[in-house]
Order: structure tokens, then sequence, then C-alpha cells
């Protein structure tokens, strides 16, 4: 009898969700509810998580490195977080009117983010980078925005350009050519490419993932900050950071905080509530919040930017990010998921050594982890912070396999395993487990030839 393929295990292991997951296709298409859930050769059903772990609907028990899209700082089911959504849920959900705790979630980002003089709630991270662009259009009276290869930015059509290969061409169909003709898309850390694109002073605003693309995979070399700031503010164009992934993640204050350099605006996402659905924010300096404000008639229908949302801040969402935010500001999470980071970095780089597999697993300065497998184009210069490179060797069957082998050993990962999402609350033995698993996952991509 001939040994079992990994994805032969995988299905034995995981009868559960391959059945629920061939009901979910007369469902939902593709089977789905998010792009980034696809797996191969299907995705796993989970029902319940707690702190660092998650189970699926076998019973099966995880250490879990998704973590609510990299939002969970404290894990999943913090009893301070859930302790405050259970007293909201008594009061209401909904007032369609301000609530109290408007005022102290506000006022915690407002003493948390530099940038955040002012702050206007929305109901997502995509919904706080469509403001994000349009505030910046109409307080500069300009069309055009910068982004940068690679970096994602959610589902607004402007910004579906850039993520991917061919850089200009939407990742959606249905996205108009003319809904991204105005979106002009750099190479990141060239100040010379910055600055021609910026010289027509034809450009709102500069938009960048403040870690780097895909939350620090690429990540921006620390003088590129400056360079930036310094730029946009020479043409009078604004720079945001998109703090989706990196806000109250990289320190309490967010990347901007931690290299001092303070954009014009912000988005924020998940991470302000801990990942309670229905929350975001567009943040930023007073003049150019202001484009909010209601005043006279002809400003109010001509001039001023409008926005609407059932849900923005509503009081479920402001108790549980009151609460999660209250732990954030102690800046004990961070540091305890960012040490935490280091030591999975190192462990999983022996494995890589031990092999003699080229490749590195590095991080950008915060608590997500990263495995890039391939030639180092750097020849040892690397510092395993930054990486110029690592997008150029990430293929899908290798993502894949890291995944599936990764979830035969207890470890879940996004539906491409190159990156890990480490929280304040992973243990010592969580860990250890990860990276013998990562070992064992290199040996079994090594004997299906998945590496050579």
């Amino acid at each position: 009898m001939s040994k079992q393929t990994s994805v032969e295990r995988y299905e034995a292991k995981f009868p559960g969700s391959k059945e629920r997951f061939a009901r979910a296709e007369g469902l939902v298409p593709r089977g789905v509810a998010h792009d980034a859930w696809q797996a191969s050769p299907f995705p796993l059903f989970m029902n319940q998580a707690k702190g660092s772990h998650i189970w699926d609907v076998d019973g099966n028990e995880f250490v879990d490195y998704f973590g609510g899209h990299g939002g969970k700082v404290l894990g999943h089911a913090h009893p301070a977080v859930v302790r405050a959504a259970q007293e909201q849920l008594e009061k209401g959900v909904q007032f369609g009117t301000n609530c109290d705790l408007m005022l102290d979630w506000a006022g915690i980002i407002q003493k948390l983010v530099p940038s955040a003089e002012l702050i206007e709630f929305t109901n997502s991270g995509t919904e706080a980078i469509m403001l994000g662009v349009r505030v910046a259009r109409a307080y500069t009276g300009r069309k055009k925005i910068v982004r940068f290869q690679f970096h994602f930015a959610g589902a607004y059509d402007a910004v579906t350009v850039g993520y991917k290969k061919p850089f200009q061409v939407s990742v959606s169909g249905g996205v108009l050519p003319s809904a991204v003709e105005d979106t002009i898309v750099l190479p990141m850390n060239e100040e010379e490419a910055l600055d021609q694109a910026l010289r027509s002073r034809e450009v709102a605003v500069v938009m960048v993932e403040a870690a780097g693309a895909s939350s620090g995979v690429v990540g921006i070399k620390p003088g590129f900050y400056r360079t930036m700031r310094d730029l946009t503010q020479k043409y009078g164009t604004l720079l945001l950071f998109d703090e989706i992934v990196t806000g109250f993640r990289y320190s309490p204050g967010g990347v901007q905080a931690a290299v001092g350099v303070t954009p014009d605006l912000t988005t924020l996402g998940k991470g302000i509530t801990g990942v309670m659905p229905g929350a975001g924010a567009i943040v930023g300096k007073k003049n150019v919040m202001e484009m909010f404000l209601f005043k006279d008639e002809e400003w109010n229908r001509y001039k001023r930017v409008s926005h609407f949302g059932t849900f923005n801040a509503n009081p479920l969402c402001a108790a549980t990010g009151v609460a999660y935010l209250k732990l954030i500001a102690t800046g004990q999470p961070t540091q305890e998921a960012n040490r935490n980071a280091r030591k999975l970095r190192d462990g999983m780089q022996r494995k890589l050594d031990e092999r003699e597999i080229p490749g590195c697993v590095y991080d950008s300065n915060f608590s997500v982890v990263h495995v890039y497998l391939g030639k180092c184009d750097l020849q040892g210069e690397c510092d395993r912070v930054v990486c110029v490179n690592a997008l150029k060797d990430r293929p899908s069957d290798v993502g894949e396999a890291l995944y599936r082998n990764f979830a035969l050993h207890g470890v879940k990962t996004a539906a491409r395993g190159f990156d890990l999402f480490v929280s304040a609350v992973h243990s010592e033995a969580d860990l250890e487990k990860t990276i013998q698993a990562f070992g064992r996952n290199l040996d079994t991509m090594i004997e299906e030839k998945v590496l050579r």
C-alpha cells in the first residue's frame, strides 16, 4: 500500500469540512465568503475560538495564526472584550444617534494615534479607505492617487490596481477603466519615482500600507518614511497610512508612532475593536477632517464630504473598542506579541537552516512572521526585518502546501501559509508546536517535491 499524500491525509482528517464545503458550493459563490478563505483542497470550517486556539467542526484543535485577519493581538474572546459586549447587548446595539461610548472610544484613539486629531467612524476598513481617498480629493482639489506595488487596500474600485501583476489592471472584473485611470502605481522604496509622480502637483494622496506590502511581506526601508513625508509636503499632496492591520499591533499608536512620521490621514479597521464586526475609521489632521463639517448651504451641497452608515460608531463596537484599546494602551500586548513573533521567527529559521533550504523567515519589525522560500538576492546582507523581494517567489502550490501541512499538524494559518499573525497570548508551547510543525511541513514538501 502506497503512502498517503498530504492531500489525502487532509481529506481524511477533516471530513466535516469537506462535506460542508460541498454544501457551501451550492449556497455561496465559490464556497467561501471571502476570497482569502479559498484553500486547497478545501477550506476548514471552524465553530469555536478562545485565546490562541481555534476548533474545527470535526473537533480538531489548532494554534491559530490568522487571528481575525491580523486584528486580534489579544487573541479570541478576551474576557474583558466579551464582558463589554455582553453588557452592551443588554442595553442595545444601534440607537440611531450618538452614544457616550463613542466619546470614550474616539478619545482613546486620539490619544494613541499621532495623526488622529479628529476621528470619523466607519463600518469597515474598506469604507475607511474609500473615505480617505474622497476626503483627500475634496481637500486638495486633485484627482490622482499614488499607490505602491503589491500593497493591498480593500475592495474600493480606485484601489483595486497595484496589488497584483500587471499592476495597472484591476484585480476584479466589473471595475471600469475610468475608476482606476487616476491611480498611479509605483515601486516601493524608490525616491526618484515618487518625486517624479508628485512633481506635476496633480496627486491628491499617497497611500501606503504602513509596514509595507501585505502586512510587511515587502517592507519599507526606514528612511523612506521620511522621504514620503518630505515629498508629499513639498508638492502639497496628502500622505495616508493604511494602519488597518498595523494600528494597535505594530505599537499602541501604530507604525506612525513607532517611526516618528505623522501622516495627514490614517485608515483603521478591525483592530479598533479587536475584530468585533462592523467597525473602522478614517482619522486625520483637523484641517483635512474638517471637510466633513456642516457649514453653509453652498458648502454642504457642493464641497462637503458626506458620510452615512447605519452602524457607524454603534454602541456594541464602541463598548468592545473601549475595552480592547484600554488593554492595548498599556503597551504590554504589543510588546508580548512582538517578543513571541521573534521567538517564532528564529525557531522557524533554524528549521530552514537545519535542512539547508534556501529561504528566510523574517518580520517587518512587528508581530507578523513571513516565510520566504527561495534564493535571496541580498546574499547574506539581509537583516531579516525588511525584505524587498519576497513577493517575487510565492508560488501558489508552495503556499497551499504550507497551509495544508500546517493544518495536519494542528496549526491554522491563512489559506496560503506564508504569513503568521502572532498574538500576545500565544504560549511557549504554542510557539514550540508551531516550530516543530514547520520542520515537518518542510520535510513533507521536500518528499512531495513541492520544494526542489
